[in-house]
């Protein structure tokens, strides 16, 4: 089976990557999983916001983790010239192609242009619907995780994730994303940037009637998690783990993790993840320069960067 959104979107991976090789047929089948679950999902009566983050439906939560992960991962070498096209701002990256990508997702998301109403119509429309969710969630951690202020107001991921749902079912079905002049993810994201903004001040406000035991905590919390996404991602993902207990989390079981988290962890054994996380936390109490860091940029610091363009 081979949907139109999954094939468009692997198709127009080399042409962003320009570089090394992508196995399209793999990722397409991946992504049709996904879309199944998504569908699977819908058939239960829950919402793709409750969905991401179940575990009944393991290909749509590994994808929806890997999507954060894939921002902090480091890019290798052979992707430079993107790198390039992203540092040098948004004419080089969203181009004619991307912008008819972008249109097609919302279109797809929208049911546009369609009265099928068979399975594939129906996994086409489900694929759309969590890509464009998902592109605004992406918007949102590099807005909010660029600096420590919305977490020092006790913003999480999880809120940014309520966030970019909220505003797709508010808007992804008005009939002014049909307008041609107006290109629909830019309108999303600029609503979704706006209702991020709004949900900051609200948690400003509470925390300041707060007691300073709780301010103190938030702000802990917010520090120790900007200091986890300077590192390695593998070390990133272990230390937040095994550091769940300060952060408000449960901790996971290493296995467990790692099936979740495969961006970050696939191919280490379990001692050299202990291994890691022993070395990680020794290297937190020290200087800054001995942190297990990235050697290399990665998406997050990149497109947090004034003239980055938005993908």
């Amino acid at each position: 089976m081979s949907l139109t959104v999954s094939s468009a979107v692997t198709h127009a991976l080399p042409a962003l990557a320009d570089g090394p090789t992508i196995d399209l047929t793999e990722v397409q089948s991946d992504l049709e999983a996904v879309a199944r679950d998504v569908v699977a999902a819908r058939r239960r009566g829950l919402r793709l916001l409750d969905a991401v983050d179940d575990p009944a439906f393991p290909s749509l939560r590994t994808f929806h983790l890997g999507i954060r992960d894939a921002l902090f991962l480091e890019i290798p070498s052979e992707l430079d010239p993107w790198i390039q096209a992203v540092t040098d701002g948004p004419a080089a990256v969203e181009g004619a192609a991307v912008d008819h990508l972008q249109r097609m997702l919302v279109g797809a998301a929208q049911g546009r242009g369609t009265s099928d109403v068979s399975e594939l119509a129906e996994l086409q429309q489900a694929l759309a619907e969590l890509l464009v969710f998902e592109a605004l969630r992406l918007q949102l951690l590099v807005i909010a995780l660029g600096s420590e202020e919305y977490e020092t107001v006790g913003g999480e991921e999880a809120d940014l994730d309520a966030i970019a749902w909220a505003e797709v079912e508010a808007l992804l079905h008005r009939p002014e994303l049909d307008d041609p002049e107006v290109r629909p993810l830019h309108l999303l994201r600029a609503t979704a940037s706006v209702s991020l903004a709004r949900d900051a001040a609200e948690r400003a406000e509470a925390l300041r009637l707060a007691g300073p035991d709780l301010r103190d905590e938030v702000r802990m919390r917010a520090r120790l998690r900007a200091a986890l996404r300077e590192l390695r991602l593998a070390e990133s993902v272990l230390l937040e783990n095994a550091l769940a207990s300060l952060l408000g989390g449960e901790r996971r079981e290493l296995t467990d993790l790692q099936a979740e988290r495969p961006l970050a962890l696939d191919g280490l054994s379990r001692q050299a993840m202990d291994q890691r996380v022993s070395r990680g936390r020794r290297a937190l109490t020290r200087a800054k320069q001995g942190w297990p860091q990235r050697r290399r940029p990665a998406l997050f610091d990149l497109l947090r960067r004034p003239n980055a363009a938005s993908l």
